[in-house]
């Protein structure tokens, strides 16, 4: 995930520290050139791990045409599409299909739209979403895979039927399924952003991590006027970035970093967030924050590099963001700065109802990536059982950890990284895994969760278990709708989310009274909130209802 500045108003505003899963781990090697890439070793392709065999798509090789959006890594050499990949060059081994890939770097959807108009579709598309796969494959332009899976994808099919609620968020209303998942079993794998606060200035100041929103107050407040940073000039900017995680304390739904939308679940429900009281209290106590200089005042339309430079430079002490793009970097930031690295977990402050909840996450499914076969390919069968290996403990292995004896080792059980990855001096471990072995960051698979913790610091790594142990049960699942539905979602999301961002921005920075909440809601009933939550709610009464079935 990458940050952008944004203006009021935009689907996605604010600035978001989420650049997801950048990091290093430690790890062991006797490689001599550490920024080489992985060779695929006779040794590791002659004797393949338990399960392989039966990987077999094709009695005979076979060759496909493969798209995906890629661009390399900076850092990277040699890789201009996933053909360059270690994956792409072992798989045929493997399974016996053979994907000849094509790569674009211009605007995803519009070039998919172009293709599928053409009539000339590749066998293989990548890195397609949800919504786009449901759009063409009602169109007839991509292949029903539901059948498919079960004859020929043992391995999806089982992780299907032991997790309802996943077939659940992939089922299309008119019973198809058209992509093949990035599935996040392991809930540290889904818990990618947690609560920041500098442990050392709470040090400094002999106080204890916040547990509440009110702890969080006071300690903001201590960072402003007791120079938390102790260099003797006031100059704290106590919290930085999107200040909408914190509406999650008070037991509703908000966009912010890493949640796409303003719903949430509660007593079986679907409910809308702004539109609940507890988000008036919300906006209150966030007002409360901005007033009293607590919380940056230049948090909106903030760039990235100016956020970055609040921690950076030592201004700022509270955020919220990734364990990997914040945390971890940033406190490598500082200390290649020589400065100390305080950067630590915070555990998410339980608001007026009690509650914990980070609503930033992801659910089973990589809501962003996935990929689909062409109605037209002759090779439906075959691209679903080589497909089906992504979702092997072999195949995992192989997209997320590459060549054993290479890019890593197994320790009691477990793949660690060879410091040929985990020390490489231009790439980080993930910058190194998606220009070298495989696209880990978007490939239709099942993430191995070391791969993930191998891409955060030590202190990254306590967050992330912090985070999971208080996550709350919040998050929406993926949902589905009639493309007739979508289309009025679309319509009304669009202009409903543009008055939430407009008025939510105008009650923090004190430009409107909390008074005039109740207006505010009557202005969204006008605009067509309670049309939208009933689309919400049929959509979910179906995820239900799949979900139940066996």
């Amino acid at each position: 995930m990458s940050k952008k500045g944004m203006g009021v108003g935009l689907v996605s505003s604010l600035v978001t520290a989420s650049l997801l899963f950048a990091g290093c781990s430690n790890g062991t090697s006797n490689n001599s050139d550490a920024s080489s890439a992985p060779s695929a070793s006779p040794q590791a392709s002659a004797q393949p791990s338990a399960g392989q065999d039966s990987a077999k798509a094709s009695d005979k090789l076979i060759t496909v045409k493969g798209w995906a959006a890629f661009t390399p890594p900076t850092g990277s050499e040699g890789v201009s599409t996933y053909s360059d990949h270690l994956v792409w060059k072992e798989l045929p081994k493997i399974t016996n299909v053979k994907v000849e890939w094509t790569a674009t770097t211009d605007d995803y959807k519009t070039q998919l739209g172009l293709i599928t108009a053409s009539g000339n579709l590749p066998d293989l598309i990548g890195r397609i979403d949800p919504q786009l796969a449901a759009q063409y494959g009602s169109q007839g332009a991509l292949m029903p895979l539901e059948s498919l899976i079960k004859q020929h994808a043992p391995n999806l099919q089982k992780l299907l039927n032991d997790n309802p609620q996943i077939k659940a968020q992939l089922t299309t209303p008119e019973g198809h399924i058209y992509f093949f998942p990035r599935l996040l079993f392991d809930p540290r794998t889904q818990a990618f952003n947690g609560f920041f606060v500098r442990k050392d200035w709470l040090d400094r100041l002999s106080l204890k991590s916040p547990e509440t929103t009110d702890d969080l107050y006071n300690v903001l407040k201590a960072f402003k006027e007791k120079d938390a940073n102790g260099n003797g000039v006031k100059d704290e900017v106590p919290m930085a970035g999107d200040p909408r995680p914190l509406i999650w304390a008070f037991g509703v739904g908000s966009r912010g970093n890493g949640s796409a939308n303003d719903f949430f679940v509660e007593d079986g429900k679907i409910k809308y967030g702004p539109t609940d009281p507890r988000f008036k209290d919300a906006l209150a106590y966030i007002n409360k924050l901005y007033t009293e200089g607590l919380l940056d005042n230049e948090y909106l339309g903030q760039t990235s590099d100016n956020y970055t430079a609040r921690f950076t430079n030592e201004l700022s002490g509270f955020t919220f963001g990734s364990h990997a793009g914040v945390l971890t970097r940033y406190n490598s930031l500082l200390e290649s700065a020589g400065k100390k690295p305080g950067l630590a977990g915070a555990v998410p402050p339980k608001g007026p109802t009690g509650e914990r909840n980070v609503i930033g996450k992801h659910t089973e499914i990589d809501p962003g990536v996935g990929v689909s076969i062409a109605s037209t390919s002759k090779y439906g069968a075959e691209l679903v059982k080589m497909m089906d290996y992504f979702y092997s403990k072999a195949g995992s292995l192989l997209l997320y950890f590459g060549a054993e004896g290479d890019t890593y080792t197994m320790k009691d059980g477990v793949p660690v990284y060879t410091d040929k990855v985990a020390k490489n001096p231009k790439l980080s471990v993930l910058n190194y895994m998606n220009a070298y072995v495989g696209q880990v960051s978007t490939w239709a698979s099942s993430v191995i969760p070391e791969h993930y913790l191998a891409t955060i610091s030590e202190a990254g790594k306590q967050s992330n278990a912090m985070t999971v142990a208080n996550i709350g049960n919040k998050k929406p699942p993926l949902l589905n709708f009639t493309q007739a539905e979508l289309k009025e979602v679309q319509a009304l999301q669009r202009d409903i989310d543009t008055f939430v961002d407009e008025n939510v921005q105008a009650f923090i920075r004190g430009k409107q009274p909390i008074g005039d909440y109740d207006k505010f809601v009557a202005g969204l009933q006008k605009i067509g909130i309670d049309k939208l939550q009933k689309l919400y709610a049929t959509a979910y009464d179906r995820f239900v209802s799949v979900k139940g079935t066996k």
